[in-house]
Order: C-alpha cells, then sequence, then structure tokens
C-alpha cells in the first residue's frame, strides 16, 4: 500500500467521527493523516458510512472530496449498467463528488434488485417434483413448458441468470443486445453537477420497471416462460410431462415448499450487453 501504515485503532477512530455528528476537525484524528492514506480508509466504509462521515464535518466533507472517496466508490462495481454510468461520466470529464455519489446510489440500488430477484427465485424453484406439485397450478403449468423435473430444474438456473443479468444491465428491453442508455445518462448526470436526491429518488422509482414478478402462478409462470422464449431457452415439447408416481393427487398448498435457496454467482461473460 505504498509503505503506507494505517494508524492504530483507525475503525475506532471513524465510528467515533460517524457518531459524533458534531465533531470538531482537531478531534477527528483522520483528518492529520495522508490524504492517499485517508482515502485508502474510506474505500473500506460502506456508502452508508461514508455518508455519515461526510456529515460530521466541512472539514471532513472536504477531505473526502480531495481523496476522491466517491469516485473510488462508484469504482467498485461490476455491475453492467454502473460500468455505463463511469464511461458516461469518464467521456464527459465529469469530477464532481455529486456525480459519483449518484452512481454509488445506483449500485445499492441494483443491489437491492439482484436480492429481490434471488428471493422470488428461492420462492418459485423447488428442490424436487413432489414440492413442485404441491404447488398445484404451478405445476400444471410447468408441465405444459418443461418436458420433465430435470428439464424445469435445469431452466429455471437459466432463468434465474437471465433475470439477474437483466436487472444488472438496467433493462425493461431485451437483454440479448447492447443496450443504448445514452439519454437517461444525459439526464441524470445533466452537465455534471447533480441534485444526488432527486436523482437517486428517480432511478430507485424507475427501478421498479425492471422487476417482472408476481404473487400468481399463472403470473409469475408467464414471466418465466417469456424470458426462456426470448432467449430460446424454452421448446415446447410434444411429449407430455409424466409426474414421478403418475399420481394425480395435487395439493394446492401455495408457500409450503420445500424450496432450493442455493445461490448461483452471475457470470459477467453470461451476456454482452
Amino acid at each position: 500500500m505504498n509503505d503506507m501504515e494505517f494508524p492504530e485503532d483507525w475503525q475506532g477512530n471513524i465510528l467515533n467521527c460517524v457518531q459524533d455528528k458534531k465533531m470538531s476537525p482537531n478531534k477527528c484524528q483522520l483528518l492529520c493523516l495522508p490524504i492517499e492514506l485517508f482515502g485508502q480508509i474510506c474505500s473500506f466504509l460502506p456508502a452508508a458510512s461514508l455518508c455519515q462521515l461526510e456529515e460530521t464535518s466541512r472539514a471532513v466533507q472536504e477531505s473526502l472530496e480531495e481523496a476522491r472517496a466517491w469516485r473510488g466508490k462508484a469504482m467498485q462495481s461490476n455491475y453492467n449498467f454502473v460500468r455505463a454510468m463511469l464511461e458516461h461520466v469518464r467521456v464527459n470529464g465529469f469530477n464532481d463528488a455529486s456525480v459519483f455519489k449518484v452512481i454509488v446510489g445506483t449500485k445499492m440500488i441494483i443491489k437491492e434488485l439482484a436480492s429481490l430477484v434471488q428471493q422470488d427465485f428461492s420462492h418459485w424453484n423447488f428442490s424436487s417434483e413432489k414440492s413442485l406439485k404441491r404447488n398445484g397450478l404451478f405445476y400444471k403449468i410447468c408441465q405444459v413448458m418443461f418436458e420433465n423435473f430435470e428439464d424445469y430444474a435445469e431452466k429455471m438456473k437459466i432463468y434465474q441468470k437471465l433475470r439477474l443479468a437483466q436487472v444488472e444491465a438496467w433493462s425493461v428491453e431485451s437483454w440479448k443486445k447492447k443496450l443504448d442508455h445514452e439519454l437517461l445518462m444525459m439526464w441524470v448526470f445533466q452537465g455534471g453537477l447533480v441534485d444526488v436526491n432527486m436523482a437517486v429518488t428517480i432511478l430507485r422509482d424507475e427501478a421498479k420497471a425492471r422487476l417482472f414478478t408476481s404473487d400468481s402462478p399463472v403470473g409469475m409462470g408467464a414471466y418465466i416462460g417469456l424470458f426462456l422464449k426470448d432467449n430460446d431457452c424454452l421448446k415446447f415439447s410434444n411429449m407430455p410431462w409424466v409426474g414421478e408416481d403418475n399420481d394425480e393427487e395435487e395439493i394446492f398448498n401455495h408457500g409450503d415448499s420445500d424450496s432450493d435457496h442455493t445461490d448461483i454467482d452471475t457470470d459477467d461473460d453470461f451476456f454482452d450487453f
């Protein structure tokens, strides 16, 4: 780390600064550090703590800007849409901290979307045909779309990757083509000075359009089918899906299921947006 050493109890000093919003600059020992080291320490803080630290004093805010702490935090992302934002900022030469705060806020929104996708997937993904069958109507829909339970399990994993790739690309359109967010970027970043709260609030509202979910088995089945079909991952078979025990008894007990909560890491190269 360029032969720089962290001061003793730097975590405790940050905690004191964050908790005491009226702390004088003299009491915040972090301000006595070289700006490069101050920036390195701030890079380990979550965005919420960075916001709290910035509110402690004008001196701390100026040090954060000098250390380019928000720029560094914005760079810590592999989301496709965030990378597109960073490229737009670079091309236009924007350097104001407000721009990077919006990017950090967008990164947090996408992270929330990805978490909702995971929850949604866990709710509709079942580890056995028996547990899927308990869902009654959703089981019947899956019998129409998939050849057998093994086909259902494989396609659901593909569906999860498609959904994660879609929200990470900030897409409401086809997620197979390269997306053009230029107009959105121009609107969000204006001339390089941004009202952070307003921009993040609007982006959070816009994010709701990126969620395709339903509590209804019919609605959810339609979303799954559309995502798979649009990506050439769904082929309807002429052979009917016969249950594992060929038992016609169905238990309509939605929600009482043995869901598979296994997370699947997304691959940035899975799609080229």
